[in-house]
């Protein structure tokens, strides 16, 4: 009852995380009809364009040896080279097709997975020479649908091979009496409609089969609601260690402006809930700089500071709650504040040469 609630649980589709470990720990969805029809279409590929020429020139290779026979010497001399000459030659010709089979099969598994490798694939499991999880494995109810699947399939390809094959011993005796090289014509032909067929009919078998193998992986690593918050917090780590990391770099920042205050030539506030300090060398500087903002308790320290090094406090509510809300710290106030931060500088300098 646990397994089947866990189940029910289970209603979150796999993250990215837990699908990637699930291909490291070598669970990767593979459907093997997939594979299979790829094989069977390297199966096609070679025996209907292949094996032809492969045949034709085995054959003329062959022929030679056949017709000159008599003029071979067989002796412990040269039966030894001889044997080795024919065989590399066969080999050569037939290895077309076998490395094509080969690159079939491997072709019907890369497919689907790419290039993959699993070091946990390679670590024994000594709990599968138990003979208790083996019966269990055997009688498993995916053992026994499987099984169930393989003798349909079986029937239902044996069906298809006997519908095909039935025309060839009806027309098989008229094909008797000519050369041998009608008969492996016909009975090419016959193969190669065969192979079609089957592999029609593998085509639907294997996209079934790809879609349900594909389902059955996703539905199997599905996640409860607490293992994806679980996650999630693992990946983002924790949310009050995050916001105390947070809170410690705007202190941070906040420490690093407050010194950059007394390098301002004016402040300009609200007067009491803004507070801008700008900074203005007309020989490096195109623009005011803003050098620090805040509003409440900052504008206040903001001023504390200011008032510490006798800079000058500007009010300008409007000015200064513009400056606020959009300049950030250490950027040029825009264009459109030029004309009304001049003014507050202009008054600056006045108020500068008075002093002096």
């Amino acid at each position: 009852m646990a397994s089947e609630d866990d189940k029910e649980d289970k209603t979150e589709a796999p993250s990215g995380k837990r699908l990637d470990d699930a291909r490291e720990r070598g669970q990767i969805p593979v459907s093997r009809e997939t594979a299979m029809w790829v094989e069977l279409l390297g199966v096609l590929v070679v025996v209907a364009l292949v094996i032809p020429p492969m045949m034709r020139q085995m054959a003329d290779y062959l022929r030679g040896f056949i017709e000159e026979a008599h003029t071979f010497q067989l002796d412990e001399n040269n039966v030894q080279p001889l044997f080795f000459q024919i065989f590399g030659r066969i080999t050569l010709i037939t290895g077309v097709a076998f490395g094509l089979m080969v690159a079939a099969v491997v072709a019907g598994y890369m497919i689907q997975t790419g290039f993959f490798y699993s070091l946990e694939l390679l670590a024994p499991d000594f709990s599968r020479l138990l003979p208790t999880n083996g019966l269990k494995r055997l009688f498993s109810t995916d053992s026994l649908v499987n099984l169930g699947k393989s003798f349909g399939k079986l029937a239902f390809l044996g069906g298809i091979a006997y519908a095909v094959l039935k025309p060839v011993a009806v027309e098989a005796p008229g094909y008797t009496g000519l050369p041998i090289e009608a008969m492996l014509l016909f009975l090419h032909k016959k193969v190669v409609h065969l192979i079609e067929m089957l592999l029609v009919v593998f085509t639907a078998i294997a996209a079934v089969d790809l879609f349900w193998t594909r389902f059955q992986y996703t539905r199997n690593l599905r996640m409860t609601k607490v293992e994806v918050k679980d996650e999630r917090k693992e990946q983002e780590g924790d949310p009050m260690i995050k916001g105390r990391l947070r809170q410690m770099r705007i202190e941070r920042a906040r420490k690093r402006m407050m010194a950059q205050v007394p390098k301002a030539d004016v402040v300009i506030t609200n007067p009491t809930h803004y507070a801008v300090a700008l900074q203005y060398d007309a020989k490096q500087m195109a623009a005011p700089v803003v050098v620090a903002k805040g509003i409440n308790l900052i504008a206040e320290r903001i001023r504390e500071i200011a008032e510490e090094h006798r800079i000058p406090l500007v009010s300008n509510p409007p000015l200064a709650r513009a400056l606020h809300d959009s300049v950030e710290v250490d950027q040029q106030i825009p264009n459109q504040h030029y004309r009304a931060v001049a003014e507050v500088i202009s008054y600056v300098y006045k108020l500068r040469k008075r002093k002096f």
